[in-house]
């Protein structure tokens, strides 16, 4: 069996309550978006981590399995929907329609109060301002918190295998950046994102392959790199069992620009691809699912969607309600749980060949593995949190009809 099916077989099973046949979907991340650690004890923790669900919960996703943003927000396009709403008078009788348009007006009063209510408790960053989403439970940036569920996949290795058994192949590729595409703007305005350290347990030279992105600003590295002018290596000396972490001035965590990074490296074709070749594996993971909390969204509009149409819009411009790929509304689905996932390890007879990619790639499936090397054990690890995959739901149909004098 394929690994990404079975995994995607594990989450449906853990979370499906009848997904299959409804309104709700799982898709996951092309690559595993890193969520910044947090320390706990501070108390500024709970209102970085709202921060930083606020960002992710802005994505609109698409209707598809592998998780695909485009470039519009949720809320600029409820604000849309909710403030272009217009009641329908040639619905109804004379006699009828007065009842109808108070619930109407009062549904659009209700969404509209909320939205007034998100605007003033917006989150603000440096990459502008998102309205609050939180999750629950409260805890789930916390790597200690008792939420976490601990899972593991296994293949046997070649010389251990039964015949009898079914084989599930890890056939994930492993995703580089293409370096001989990347151009100076582009390194430029991403660099400082992806962290390096340098990790070895014997004494040795360790040549430090530098890789995009990287933040090149701090003036020690620059004079490492005038050193070494005729190379792109830097080699440093290693004392034995010791852990080295190059220090750098990098960037602070942005969320934001990773995940726009991201989402450039898909949407330009920027990624390299090679199947791994390793001969059984041993996988493991904690993982938790975080559901999505918007309390300045109100449903009621879209409760009562035969009373309304949007003024100036076509008939399904947001959605026209179904979850395939002719669905091609503006506003077809919404994040509504997120599956996290921290403590990654992967134990596997690793090729040579995997053991470079491991050291160049950003991701190994849907997991990321950007900073992450094979050590001596075998073992292939991140024990960051990692937002792996979304629960989405399908939007009714919206509008129902189109704004009468577009026809």
């Amino acid at each position: 069996m394929d690994f990404q099916e079975k995994l995607r077989e594990f989450f449906l099973n853990q979370f499906k309550d009848g997904m299959d046949q409804s309104k709700f979907f799982i898709a996951f991340e092309p690559i595993g978006c890193m969520i910044d650690e947090l320390d706990p004890a501070d108390p500024q923790s709970k209102t970085k981590a709202n921060e930083q669900l606020s960002i992710l919960a802005e994505r609109l996703p698409a209707i598809q399995e592998s998780m695909s943003f485009g470039t519009s927000r949720f809320t600029d396009l409820l604000e849309t929907l909710v403030y272009g709403s217009a009641f329908r008078e040639d619905l109804f009788e004379e006699s009828e329609k007065g009842d109808y348009k108070k619930i109407f007006n009062r549904a659009k009063a209700e969404a509209l109060a909320k939205l007034e209510q998100g605007k003033r408790a917006s989150v603000v960053t440096a990459t502008g301002s998102y309205f609050l989403v939180t999750g629950q439970p409260e805890a789930w940036y916390n790597k200690n918190a008792a939420i976490w569920t601990s899972k593991s996949f296994s293949q046997k290795f070649t010389e251990q295998s039964a015949s009898e058994e079914k084989p599930m192949r890890l056939d994930l590729q492993w995703k580089r950046i293409d370096q001989s595409r990347i151009t100076s703007p582009l390194q430029n305005k991403f660099e400082g994102l992806i962290k390096h350290r340098l990790v070895s347990d014997k004494p040795i030279v360790k040549e430090f392959q530098v890789k995009f992105p990287l933040q090149r600003s701090n003036s020690n590295f620059q004079q490492m790199k005038l050193q070494h002018v005729r190379s792109n290596r830097i080699n440093m000396p290693v004392e034995p069992t010791q852990r080295m972490d190059l220090k750098l001035q990098h960037l602070p965590p942005i969320l934001s620009k990773r995940i726009e990074l991201i989402h450039m490296l898909k949407k330009d074709d920027l990624l390299v691809q090679q199947p791994s070749q390793a001969d059984g594996f041993e996988l493991s993971f904690d993982y938790c699912l975080v559901n999505l909390q918007r309390d300045w969204f109100d449903r009621s509009l879209l409760h009562y969607a035969k009373l309304w149409y949007a003024k100036a819009l076509e008939k399904d411009f947001f959605s026209n309600g179904m979850k395939d790929n002719t669905n091609r509304g503006e506003l077809k689905c919404i994040t509504t749980a997120m599956i996290l996932v921290k403590n990654l390890k992967i134990v596997a007879k690793w090729s040579q060949q995997d053991k470079v990619n491991a050291g160049d790639s950003i991701s190994l499936g849907f997991f990321n593995v950007a900073d992450s090397e094979i050590n001596s054990k075998n073992e292939l690890i991140n024990p960051g949190i990692q937002a792996l995959g979304w629960i989405c739901e399908v939007f009714p149909a919206l509008p129902i009809v189109s704004d009468p004098k577009l026809t």
